[in-house]
């Protein structure tokens, strides 16, 4: 299942509600960038065509990024701190694509009116972002510690 596989699944639900409802965002999604599938999303339903615009935004910053923004560094990612997009669609949407990390990407759906509180969103989003890396923080400092405590495995074989 999806929440054996990412244990913090809830919590990254959670992170995203709460960013979404405080923001005025319709939807949203955090990606892994590399395979763009979504890592998580917020609790509404998901409907292939947002899903798929999504994707191809990820397609386009990429692609743009690739040709226009990393100049002569051609052993890194097309994403970095920076990295973020906003796209107006002819239907009164908006798609908004913000960084996280090196792999995750938070894109949203929005109405256009509502993109007028862009320094809201973007400082929810500074948010958003220090509750994911602490997240990940708890996970890898839980997995260090199993590891440090885990007992000695016997050895096989050999023995007297």
């Amino acid at each position: 299942s999806c929440s054996e596989t990412i244990p913090q699944l809830p919590t990254l639900e959670n992170l995203l509600n709460i960013f979404i409802s405080n923001s005025q965002i319709e939807k949203a999604f955090l990606f892994d960038v590399i395979s763009k599938i979504y890592v998580a999303t917020d609790s509404s339903p998901v409907d292939m065509q947002s899903y798929e615009l999504c994707c191809d935004m990820i397609d386009v910053v990429i692609d743009v990024s690739c040709i226009y923004g990393l100049g002569d560094q051609i052993d890194t990612t097309a994403f970095d701190t920076m990295s973020c997009s906003t796209i107006r669609l002819n239907n009164n949407t908006i798609l908004f694509l913000k960084e996280v990390n090196k792999v995750l990407a938070l894109v949203c759906i929005l109405r256009e009116e509502n993109f007028e509180y862009e320094g809201l969103i973007d400082y929810n989003f500074g948010c958003f972002r220090k509750a994911i890396e602490k997240v990940f923080e708890v996970r890898a400092m839980s997995r260090n510690l199993r590891q440090a405590i885990a007992p000695p495995q016997p050895c096989v074989g050999g023995g007297e």
